[in-house]
């Protein structure tokens, strides 16, 4: 894992990313979210639980995501993590049991106050729906990395 932006001031960092399965980049990820001091030591086992039973992976088209989150009792601070994969890795789908989907970028969320969760998530849909904005996010465009991020954590 090498992270290639780390936004203190705004709270997001983005990483690059290679795992075999969903629970490995998941524990790459939240250990760089608890490097920083966003979440607890808890949050990467919790995360992990969570994602088994509420699977989070979307399949929005060619570039397909996932957004890994879990309850604020283990977050420290607010952050959004964005991880780019280098090669896909099988997530389940969110609310299809049984489904599968190949996921090359995650949004982990760090939400300190779950009614800032809904919010959140409807951003990132919305971002999801736009494969353009993936695959330049995916090829590593630092600019269109840090508007994307911007975006996402400003209220």
């Amino acid at each position: 894992m090498d992270k290639i932006i780390s936004n203190k001031e705004k709270s997001y960092l983005a990483v690059t990313l290679s795992g075999d399965n969903d629970k490995e980049v998941i524990k790459q990820m939240a250990s760089a979210l608890e490097e920083e001091g966003y979440v607890k030591d808890t949050f990467a086992d919790a995360i992990v639980k969570r994602e088994s039973v509420y699977p989070t992976g979307l399949p929005v088209g060619q570039i397909n995501v996932a957004i890994p989150h879990t309850d604020p009792e283990h977050v420290n601070n607010a952050a959004i993590c964005l991880g780019i994969l280098d090669k896909p890795v099988t997530f389940n789908v969110m609310g299809m049991e049984g489904e599968t989907t190949e996921v090359s970028l995650l949004f982990m969320l760090s939400i300190k106050h779950k009614e800032d969760q809904m919010g959140m998530l409807q951003k990132l849909i919305t971002l999801c729906q736009d494969q353009d904005t993936l695959k330049e996010i995916l090829a590593k465009d630092q600019d269109k990395i840090n508007e994307v991020m911007t975006a996402l954590v400003e209220k």
